[in-house]
C-alpha cells in the first residue's frame, strides 16, 4: 500500500477501518491516515466544515479517538478509563458523540479541565445486553443498539433502554430503510421492524447477517458464507466465500470487508468482485461523499 501519499482526505475518498484508518479509492489505491495502527471497529465522519479537513471519530480496540482528514495532525484521545474497547460510534448533528462497546452505550460530558467523562446509558442491563456490536441512531425516531442479547431500543434519546422482542440471537448489523429498520443476527437471519420494538423475520438465504447495505432499492447482505444480493428473481450469492464484516455501496461501486480476507470491490452490481489493497481484515467502510476519482491537484488541497 502507498504510505508515502499524505494528501488530506478528499470527498471522493472512501474510508476504511482496518489496522488503522485508510483512505482512497479502488482505482487510485489506499493510503494510511497517519502512523496509527489501532484496530479500527467503526468510523463516524463529520464534513460540517468544508474549509477544513474532516473530523473522523475512530472506534478502536482500545478506546475512542478524534482524527483529522489531514494525516499530519495528531490523533486526540477522547476516551477515559471507563471507555475501553469501542465497537461503534455515532456523531449527531448537535455534535453529541455516542460510543458503544463491551460495556454498553455511553455518552460524555466535559469536566472542568475540558476532558470528556463517559457515562454508560445501559449500566442497569445484564452483561449480554450491555455488550454492543452496532448502533443505529435516528434523530427523530428510536435509537437502536445491536447487542449480544438482541436489539435494545430507546425512545427518549438514549436515556432509557429496554430489550425489544428480538432477543433470540446476537445482533451484528442495523439499517434504516425508508419507514422501517432491519437487523442482522448471528444465527436467526434478517429481521424487520416498524418501531424498533416488535420484529418480524424475513426469509433470506443465510442465517448469519453480519452486514447490510442497500443499492438502487436492493438489499446486499454479508454473512459467514459471503455476499447475497437481492434481485427480482430472489437472492443470488456473490463475492468471496468469507465472513463479510462490513458492506457499503455508492452508485455503481460496492465495497465489502472480509474478516479475514481483506477488501473487495464490485462495479457491476455484485456480478464480479476483485480484491483491492493488501488488507488482511476490514472492519468498517465509510463510502465516499462524492462519486468519481478524477480530482485535480488544486481540488485535493481545498
Amino acid at each position: 500500500m502507498n504510505r508515502t501519499n499524505t494528501a488530506p482526505m478528499r470527498p471522493d475518498d472512501w474510508v476504511i477501518g482496518a489496522l488503522g484508518v485508510w483512505m482512497g479509492t479502488p482505482t487510485d489505491g489506499w493510503r494510511r491516515l497517519g502512523p496509527y495502527t489501532y484496530v479500527t471497529n467503526d468510523l463516524a465522519i463529520d464534513w460540517a466544515r468544508p474549509d477544513r479537513a474532516a473530523n473522523i471519530y475512530v472506534a478502536a480496540g482500545h478506546g475512542l479517538w478524534l482524527a483529522s482528514g489531514d494525516p499530519d495532525v495528531r490523533w486526540r484521545q477522547l476516551h477515559d478509563e471507563t471507555l475501553t474497547e469501542v465497537t461503534a460510534v455515532y456523531q449527531s448533528p448537535t455534535a453529541d458523540v455516542i460510543a458503544a462497546g463491551t460495556y454498553g452505550v455511553a455518552r460524555a460530558t466535559t469536566d472542568d479541565i475540558g476532558m470528556p467523562r463517559w457515562c454508560s446509558q445501559t449500566e442497569d442491563h445484564v452483561p449480554d445486553e450491555r455488550f454492543t456490536n452496532c448502533l443505529l441512531i435516528d434523530e427523530t425516531g428510536p435509537w437502536l443498539a445491536g447487542t449480544e442479547a438482541g436489539v435494545l431500543v430507546s425512545d427518549d434519546g438514549g436515556l432509557h433502554w429496554r430489550l425489544s422482542d428480538l432477543s433470540a440471537s446476537a445482533v451484528r448489523s442495523l439499517l434504516h430503510r425508508e419507514d422501517h429498520w432491519l437487523a442482522g443476527t448471528d444465527t436467526q437471519g434478517l429481521w424487520r421492524s416498524e418501531d424498533g420494538h416488535q420484529w418480524t423475520a424475513i426469509e433470506t438465504p443465510t442465517r448469519s447477517v453480519f452486514s447490510i447495505a442497500e443499492s438502487s432499492g436492493r438489499l446486499i447482505l454479508g454473512g459467514y458464507d459471503g455476499i447475497h444480493v437481492q434481485s427480482e428473481e430472489g437472492w443470488r450469492r456473490a463475492g468471496p466465500r468469507a465472513l463479510i464484516r462490513c458492506l457499503a455501496a455508492r452508485e455503481d461501486v460496492w465495497l465489502a470487508g472480509a474478516d479475514p480476507g481483506g477488501l473487495w470491490c464490485s462495479s457491476d452490481e455484485g456480478v464480479s468482485w476483485q480484491q483491492t489493497g493488501s488488507f488482511v481484515s476490514v472492519h468498517a467502510i465509510y463510502p465516499a461523499q462524492v462519486s468519481g476519482s478524477s480530482v485535480s491537484a488544486q481540488e485535493r488541497l481545498t
